[in-house]
């Protein structure tokens, strides 16, 4: 399944989705797909259910900001659940931004989160990856070989 609009044609030199998760062992009750409209409703779910309201406050920016992201990714369970999902920007050479990384609780400890992180990262091998974390989740980051980086935000409405 390629993503909605930009997949392949936006992105020309990326690897093949599907040559780059050959390369992984995922468990056989999981996939990892190209995000598509179709799970914009479970990734807002989802998102509400870690205290994320920014999908259910601006939903229309929220789905025009996945369709001008990539690599978007998500996984998904034998039975079709949304289990995880990955969005992030990239310029293909130096930087990444993993805008979002979440794995359901109820999916967690399956290295859900550390596979989306590391295909997202074959799709641009070439690029560092850059993110900020919650403080629940930054061990998480640590295991996976993260360093820690400080980072800052500001808000449109501060200008």
């Amino acid at each position: 399944m390629k993503s909605a609009v930009t997949w392949n044609t936006a992105h020309r030199g990326a690897p093949d989705l599907d040559s780059v998760l050959a390369r992984f062992n995922i468990p056989a009750s999981f996939s990892i797909r190209a995000w598509s409209p179709n799970y914009f409703d479970a990734i807002r779910v989802l998102s509400s259910a870690e205290g994320w309201m920014t999908p259910e406050l601006i939903p229309k920016e929220t789905l025009a900001a996945w369709e001008n992201s990539w690599p978007t990714l998500v996984a998904v369970d034998i039975d079709g659940k949304l289990a995880g999902f990955l969005r992030a920007i990239t310029d293909t050479q130096i930087t990444t931004y993993l805008c979002e990384v979440l794995v359901d609780r109820e999916f967690r400890r399956h290295g859900l989160g550390r596979l989306l992180i590391d295909v997202c990262q074959s799709l641009v091998p070439t690029t560092r990856l850059d993110l900020l974390s919650t403080g629940e989740a930054d061990n998480f980051y640590r295991v996976i070989d993260c360093a820690d980086f400080q980072g800052f935000r500001r808000c449109s409405e501060c200008v």
